[in-house]
């Protein structure tokens, strides 16, 4: 066991005090503190070293077990540079939030966080305290994550706004096979019945499409240097 967290402890301690950005986004850091924290892999690991060690020993111990949490670290290393591109892009077409919905959040998952541990505030903050930390700092690094949230909701509805289904999409979709929609004795419902529900269906299938194909051309069009 000891052996175990000696590992881990030097393996996530080295990688704590490295000072150079593990990627930039068009210029932008991504630091290790930012991947770690996102990976969470310190917090697995101990976990992991506790529970099962022989598991926890041979993921930091034998050359399979690096590389697979090499491979785990590198593809939430892509998500964060997903989100940063997102991020900037938002900021690029000036999207803003409602501060007033970042408090109310904020405060709504402290809540939670106070119940889910049966603390009170007071007794949050000085448990924080006791490990170097504030709930100021807490509390803002909470509104950080919920802003990003609402401007990476902003900036979907944004790109998605350019969505539409025209008529004739749903005429055609509907005679493709009009006996998808049916009533409760089994008889086809008029167009004018489902039109709704057949503008829905298309538009989901478009929106997601649309998308997916907008954030690879995002990404592809950043200018990202991976230091991993």
């Amino acid at each position: 066991m000891m052996k175990i967290l000696l590992a881990a402890g030097l393996v996530w301690g080295a990688l704590a005090v490295a000072s150079e950005p593990v990627a930039y986004v068009n210029g932008e850091p991504i630091t290790r503190e930012e991947l770690d924290r996102a990976t969470g892999l310190a917090e697995i690991l101990l976990s992991l070293s506790q529970q099962f060690p022989a598991f926890a020993q041979s993921l930091l111990l034998t050359e399979e077990g690096k590389v697979f949490l090499a491979r785990y670290e590198r593809d939430v290393l892509e998500k964060l540079i997903l989100q940063r591109v997102q991020l900037q892009e938002a900021r690029a077409r000036s999207l803003t939030v409602d501060e007033g919905e970042v408090e109310r959040r904020t405060e709504e998952t402290l809540n939670q966080i106070y119940l889910y541990y049966a603390l009170t505030e007071e007794e949050f903050a000085a448990e924080l305290l006791s490990q170097g930390d504030s709930l100021d700092r807490f509390r803002d690094d909470l509104a950080r994550q919920h802003r990003e949230e609402l401007l990476l909701a902003a900036l979907k509805a944004a790109v998605l706004a350019e969505i539409a289904v025209s008529e004739e999409e749903i005429e055609s979709s509907y005679n493709e096979d009009p006996e998808r929609f049916v009533d409760e004795d089994g008889d086809p419902l008029p167009l004018s019945d489902v039109r709704d529900q057949i503008a829905m269906i298309l538009r989901t299938e478009k929106e997601s499409a649309y998308w997916q194909a907008w954030l690879a051309a995002a990404r592809e069009r950043a200018v990202v240097e991976i230091n991993l």
